[in-house]
């Protein structure tokens, strides 16, 4: 999920030393492990995946276990609360993000009017995109994963230098690491305990990976994320528009 460039070194150490700890006492390989966002762990993709554990980043602006969307704006822009947002231009990095549109959807939700907020809401493909359409005046705002926006604070601040933090959205559960399902328990067990300890290891080999720890987590753990599509539905808002 936050496989930047500047990470990457420690992000291959974490992959060795997990594959290195799974060929041990185990055929299951590394079992297609990967990262995905929650929102569409529980609606698009719901059944297709099981939950190995959720990390925990050593970052700001995100809570031990959870993160949340920054709500961002120009900064020489005239916006100073969320309702001034109103009629302009949103850019989403994609329109199953948790951060990027559904929790500023839930956000915007109370604000909106017929079913819409912005005059236009339009996809970038990526958060680093979103920002930059902020930046050059393409969109007035844009939502970006906590986690993504410290990890360019810390490597690439210049992806940061056009735009200042206006408002942000309510925190949910860090996307969690995953497995294909079907996956037995005794399965699970093994890839969190292989995942669990190269995290711990390559912590002492990389000041910058930011992964602290690895915690346990289920899919149960991500439903609050589709409650939200449904509150914001409730509203009359079922889509970021």
């Amino acid at each position: 999920m936050y496989d930047f460039p500047e990470l990457a070194q420690a992000h291959e150490r974490l992959r060795e030393l997990f594959l290195t700890r799974m060929s041990v006492g185990t055929a299951y390989g590394d079992g297609g492990l990967t990262q995905i966002c929650g929102y569409p762990l529980i609606t698009s993709l719901s059944g297709g995946y099981a939950v190995i554990g959720a990390p925990v980043y050593d970052l700001p602006l995100s809570r031990p276990s959870a993160h949340r969307g920054l709500v961002v704006v120009a900064t020489d822009s005239r916006y100073e609360t969320i309702d001034d947002l109103r009629g302009t231009r949103f850019a989403y990095n994609a329109p199953d993000s948790n951060t990027g549109t559904n929790l500023p959807r839930r956000l915007f939700a109370p604000l909106s009017l017929g079913g819409r907020f912005f005059s236009e809401t339009f996809e970038t493909g990526s958060h680093i995109a979103s920002l930059a359409a902020v930046t050059i005046g393409d969109a007035a705002a844009a939502s970006i994963d906590s986690v993504t926006f410290s990890l360019l604070a810390a490597h690439r601040p210049t992806a940061l230098a056009g735009v200042r933090v206006l408002a942000m959205t309510g925190t949910s559960p860090l996307p969690p690491f995953v497995v294909p399902a079907p996956a037995d328990p005794v399965t699970i067990e093994r890839v969190f305990a292989a995942l669990s300890a190269a995290i711990d290891d390559v912590r002492d080999e990389y000041e910058d990976c930011y992964i602290a720890r690895l915690v346990r987590a289920t899919s149960a753990d991500y439903v609050s994320l589709a409650l939200l599509e449904r509150e914001a539905a409730a509203l009359g808002y079922e889509r970021l528009a």
